[in-house]
């Protein structure tokens, strides 16, 4: 009984020393803040526009996602994006937004109230995607331009990039995702731009002398 004992604390004992992995640092990464626009709009309309909180997923949090061809979604244990998906992207929005020279004013709508344009949004797709021994940032969103004042659509649209990815790594997700979304931000942020304006420019010429 003793000796049977004496190996089963043994057994314990070493079991619990190879469960204990040796302390990995977690690694947070974020999205490449850089200029979109180099060249703005000489002037703006006179007109203010905000952007609604951007929504994403359950699935996209600070925990980096990957998914592979048959759609199995694995979460990088050591990884993280430094914020939410949808944090990273409302912001690059706004920049980009601001940065097209189209407005008068730029802001979040939870703290900007006088604003004629609106932009909402939804984030797709926020994820490495694994096809055999391939690995692509994917980067999907829905947004649309609305008139605040009668809440009319003026721009709606799902915009979606791909970019590859150097290795299986935190370091290169953040880099192509960077690519990617920066790639759809600006897009958007062009057209967004061009719809505010067409409407602005008609609503001006219906004013009455």
């Amino acid at each position: 009984m003793k000796r049977m004992l004496i190996l089963a604390i043994f057994a314990l004992t070493a079991a619990g020393c190879i469960s204990q992995n040796p302390h990995v640092p977690v690694k947070r990464h974020q999205i490449d803040e850089s200029p979109l626009i180099a060249t703005p709009r000489e002037k703006p309309i006179e007109a203010n526009i905000a952007v609604l909180d951007i929504r994403s997923r359950p699935r996209h949090e600070q925990r980096m996602l990957k998914r592979d061809a048959a759609g199995e979604i694995t979460y990088k244990e050591y990884d993280r994006w430094v914020e939410g998906p949808n944090v990273m992207i409302g912001a690059l929005i706004e920049r980009a937004l601001t940065e097209t020279g189209a407005f008068k004013n730029v802001g979040p709508a939870r703290t900007f109230r006088s604003a004629r344009y609106i932009v909402d949004g939804d984030i797709i797709s926020f994820d490495e995607v694994a096809d055999g021994t391939t690995f692509s940032a994917v980067f999907a969103v829905r947004l649309e331009l609305r008139r605040l004042e009668d809440n009319a659509i003026l721009w709606s649209e799902m915009i979606e990039k791909t970019a590859p990815m150097s290795a299986d790594t935190g370091a290169a997700l953040s880099e192509a995702m960077s690519k990617a979304s920066r790639e759809a931000v600006k897009d958007a942020a062009e057209k967004i731009a061009a719809a505010a304006e067409r409407d602005f420019s008609a609503a001006s010429r219906e004013k009455p002398e």
